[in-house]
């Protein structure tokens, strides 16, 4: 997840379309979570990863598979090694074999490298990945209906193949209709509704979502074709979190810097000089674990254009994210003390 691009002027009011509620409350026992990511692109995956391993050590979900679809050789082994390092080296790591090519640093790279000896990966693969979509065919086929769900962090590209799978040896069903039977929900960090810069609060900015203002966010700019596919055809409920949240929740640095460990190795590796990091996909796994600390939209349908924005209009089966001042802060307190424990 990184910065906004092309901002548009405002359109049409849609503000009032959408009243918003509190979402309340809690999942009843452990979630089945399939994590999405595109690990090595920027820290707040890591981040992201770890929330789910003290959301499991609570009780709250069971991790079942960590997805990669960033191009890059160590970013499968830097999962692996974050999954033995902190007690689940049987949670399976998939890779995507038609990853999407970007430019961006890999800061599994140096830990990779550096540090096998200190943090040694589970000996499950020698190099080489399960296919995400056959994972997720595997997990999902053999789960009870609606019990899963998938938190995206990253592009679009697996998602989009897991829809257009067909049938195998672990289920008859299209992948459509698989997901359509299996998933709960699919909670995503993609899009933008505003500009990058302080949002004023007050009214319906409060909550930092406003449908007229428009920027094209970092995950579906670089795939747009799949997200296309994922908005337009993906069968269960998704919780859009979009880019104005993360930037509200910053990650302090000083909480992580001077620890030992995989996170706190990977957090110095991004950047050389301690910095508090916004928490872009933190967000879409806090969602699943305290859905009561986010303010959700009334139904929308959220769809991708040719140019990579989101657009949306009122009724269907999507919900977009928001936050109140007091939500920020409490989320702020929430991640910090549930992932800077991590050595």
């Amino acid at each position: 997840m990184k910065a906004n691009i092309l901002l548009l002027p405002a359109a049409l009011l849609l503000a009032a379309a959408f009243a918003l509620s509190s979402c309340k409350k809690a999942p009843e026992g452990p979630q089945t979570l399939i994590l999405e990511t595109d690990m090595g692109n920027d820290i707040d995956d890591a981040l992201a990863l770890a929330l789910c391993y003290k959301g499991t050590n609570d009780g709250k979900i069971n991790l079942a598979l960590v997805s990669n679809h960033k191009a890059s050789e160590t970013a499968s082994a830097f999962i692996d090694m974050m999954n033995t390092r902190y007690g689940y080296p049987d949670v399976p790591v998939a890779k995507c074999t038609t990853p999407v090519v970007n430019k961006t640093r890999d800061y599994t790279e140096p830990v990779v490298r550096q540090e096998e000896v200190s943090y040694p990966v589970s000996g499950h693969y020698d190099g080489s990945y399960p296919d995400p979509v056959v994972e997720y065919r595997r997990i999902l086929s053999s789960s009870p209906n609606r019990s899963v769900v998938v938190v995206s962090l990253g592009f679009g590209t697996a998602l989009a193949q897991l829809l257009e799978s067909g049938p195998d040896e672990f289920s008859r069903l299209s992948g459509r209709d698989l997901v359509k039977k299996k998933v709960k929900y699919l909670s995503i960090m993609a899009g933008s509704y505003g500009p990058e810069d302080d949002i004023p609060v007050g009214g319906v900015r409060d909550t930092l979502f406003d449908a007229t203002k428009k920027s094209v966010e970092y995950n579906v700019r670089n795939d747009i074709p799949a997200m296309q596919k994922v908005f337009a055809e993906w069968p269960s409920p998704i919780y859009q979190n979009p880019f104005q949240l993360g930037i509200k929740v910053l990650y302090p640095g000083e909480a992580i810097w001077t620890r030992p460990g995989v996170l706190a190795d990977s957090y110095r590796a991004y950047k050389p000089e301690c910095y508090d990091r916004p928490s872009w996909d933190v967000l879409s796994v806090a969602f699943v674990l305290r859905p009561d600390l986010f303010t959700v939209s009334d139904p929308v349908t959220v769809s991708v254009d040719e140019k990579g924005y989101t657009n949306v209009v009122p009724g269907g089966n999507h919900r977009i994210l928001t936050l109140t001042r007091d939500q920020i802060a409490a989320l702020t307190e929430y991640e910090t003390v549930e992932t800077a424990s991590f050595d």
